[in-house]
């Protein structure tokens, strides 16, 4: 027998990034809030991001062209009412300072994304946020008062719903996309869904040799009519494919593309140097020590793993003396090192994906509120939207502004 509770303002279905600011911003507003989270505990994403430290922001997380799904303009009118300034202002009233890494990326001082968690659930505590965890919404029927149906039979009533259940990433996370589904039921529309900010699957058979090896490297994928688009950082070589920063980074752009066949990935080995100054250097290198082998030549200049297998890739014999080798040669060995092409075929799956590509259309939700314009009273944030963001604190940026924004109800 299900059972009616007292009408609630607002309903946080999801107890996210996205989700929690919402509820806090909601409560700042004077709203009696409940949220449900259908897991054991708050913001499970948050607390595995960064590797346990959450990459909070980013130092130009106000720079819209980082967000991609949406119009610019959609992004850019959420963006606007939480801009960076703001949520470190958010987030330093809270108590969490930060401190700035490579690309900008932004972090907790403490280095634990615990304490992020545990500001956001000490704030809607002091707010008066009612939280059910293990409470999974299973229905959800718009009228005069919504009313949210549990899956243990229990029935509550709110004025407005948020809907910030996140995804289908990082399904062990508790991601699931039912959230997604109860919009489509309820009218509106969602894309097609890809893994998002994951690693890349190749078919080449070599790259198992070379499994584990991690280098600094320019990464450009071939994308035909594309403008140029180049990432500089880690390159992990798997025994699947590729990995890394720098993989993570261009996989958004990358993946949607994949439906037409193959993507090669050109990987410079020498970041900012082309293939005669390779050529130069290695020259240089050769005539020092005349008498050792092409493999052994490259000792204290890359990983000898990868050395052995690109070589032999590239049909080159490792062990001919390099004061045999010819000129012609020589360029050709430095062109494989700054042109290595590695063709990937797919997106890992879902469960190692950190955001998912795709989601709910913006055309049917208001920019400036986050409300449908088929359901009044049905706002959605984070990740249910087709937004996402690259990698480096630019995801949780939009979590925190589109659940600020959803929260206060705006026109409501």
């Amino acid at each position: 027998m299900s059972a009616i509770y007292s009408v609630w303002d607002t309903a946080v279905l999801g107890g996210g990034a996205a989700g929690l600011v919402a509820a806090i911003s909601a409560a700042s507003e004077g709203q009696k809030v409940i949220l449900f989270e259908k897991g054991d505990k708050l913001g499970k994403k948050i607390l595995i991001s960064g590797n346990g430290r959450c990459n909070l922001t980013n130092r130009t997380a106000d720079d819209v062209g980082h967000y991609h799904g949406a119009p610019p303009s959609f992004i850019k009118r959420v963006l606007n009412h939480l801009s960076l300034d703001q949520t470190l202002s958010f987030f330093s009233d809270l108590g969490i300072e930060v401190h700035e890494e490579k690309r900008g990326r932004l972090f907790p001082k403490s280095n634990q994304a615990q304490s992020v968690v545990d500001v956001l659930a000490d704030k809607m505590e002091q707010l008066g946020v009612k939280v059910c965890l293990h409470t999974e919404i299973c229905a959800l029927d718009p009228g005069k008062y919504f009313k949210l149906e549990t899956t243990e039979g229990q029935v509550y009533q709110a004025v407005r719903v948020i809907i910030a259940s996140g995804g289908v990433s990082a399904g062990k996370m508790g991601a699931d996309g039912k959230g997604m589904q109860m919009a489509a039921n309820l009218g509106h529309e969602i894309t097609d869904l890809k893994p998002g900010l994951v690693a890349l699957e190749s078919k080449e058979k070599y790259l198992r040799t070379m499994q584990g090896v991690k280098v600094v490297a320019e990464v450009q994928p071939e994308i035909p009519g594309k403008n140029r688009v180049m990432d500089c950082d880690d390159l992990l070589i798997a025994s699947y494919g590729v990995s890394g920063f720098t993989i993570l980074s261009l996989s958004a752009r990358v993946v949607p593309h994949l439906k037409d066949g193959p993507v090669n990935l050109r990987v410079n080995l020498f970041p900012g140097q082309n293939m005669q100054s390779v050529s130069d250097l290695l020259g240089r290198r050769w005539a020092k020590n005349p008498h050792r082998s092409l493999e052994m030549s490259f000792s204290g200049l890359l990983n000898r793993k990868l050395v052995r297998s690109l070589l032999k890739h590239g049909s080159f014999n490792g062990e001919q003396v390099v004061e045999k080798i010819s000129d012609k040669t020589r360029d050709d060995i430095a062109n494989l090192l700054t042109g290595w092409s590695i063709p990937v075929y797919r997106p890992r799956d879902f469960e190692y994906a950190e955001v998912t590509i795709g989601g709910i259309k913006t055309g049917a939700i208001n920019p400036d509120t986050l409300e449908s314009y088929i359901i009044p009273g049905l706002y959605f944030a984070g990740e249910m939207l087709e937004v996402y963001g690259d990698l480096g604190g630019f995801n949780f940026q939009w979590a925190w502004a589109s659940g600020m924004l959803a929260g206060k109800g705006l026109g409501s």
